[in-house]
């Protein structure tokens, strides 16, 4: 069964109690305690391969996993797929459709992170959490000054919401979100074909 996708540029690490790996390149370098320079190594080795997909296939692939993200400085983000009128809201940043997200910030509950986002970013309100989606993952360097080159596990939690408002909404242009449009789900794979690796397996859900 599988249980963890984490996306790396545009390469993905699967980790599995089982799998097929006649595609992808199988990996049993990985256990559970290996050590933090054991496993950017691996990574390292990874990134340098001619491989989009690698399976590290284990029994216990839960306690892998945990070890694995423990690696690296840990973000959590949260942000929502907002419906209204059976059309999902999607925002245009850095040249790919996205969805509204961000960090949640201290103290904060999960659900209040991803509405606050949503309001900030598309500049909605009133809209509310449907249910829980699954979340995605992805491994990056950061960027930012405080941070700066160091490797981030970012774990982002997705909750499904409603709004019935009459404001289409607005672009949050100092975050670089320069269009918002909703789609009908007949309209998707204009998203698909231009947004992020790891949001796919979300989009594919509302696919008609």
């Amino acid at each position: 069964m599988q249980k963890y996708k984490v996306f790396f540029n545009e390469k993905r690490i699967v980790f599995a109690e089982s799998a097929n790996i006649t595609l992808s390149k199988p990996s049993n370098d990985l256990v559970e305690n290996s050590t933090i320079d054991g496993i950017k190594s691996w990574l390292g080795d990874f990134e340098n391969s001619n491989f989009t997909e690698t399976v590290v296939k284990h029994p216990e692939a839960e306690k892998l996993f945990q070890n694995f993200k423990s690696a690296f400085l840990q973000i959590d983000a949260a942000g929502g797929i907002v419906k209204r009128g059976g059309k999902l809201l999607f925002i245009f940043r850095n040249g790919k459709w996205d969805l509204p997200k961000g960090k949640i910030d201290k103290g904060e509950s999960i659900e209040n992170a991803a509405l606050r986002e949503v309001e900030e970013e598309c500049g909605i309100n009133n809209h509310s959490i449907i249910k829980a989606l699954p979340s995605t993952y992805h491994i990056y360097k950061s960027p930012y000054k405080k941070t700066f080159g160091q490797w981030i596990f970012k774990e982002t939690f997705w909750f499904e919401m409603n709004y019935n408002g009459s404001i289409d909404g607005n672009p949050q242009l100092d975050e670089g979100i320069t269009e918002l449009r909703w789609f009908h789900p007949s309209e998707l794979n204009v998203v698909l074909e231009n947004t992020y690796a790891n949001l796919r397996s979300l989009i594919n859900c509302y696919l008609p």
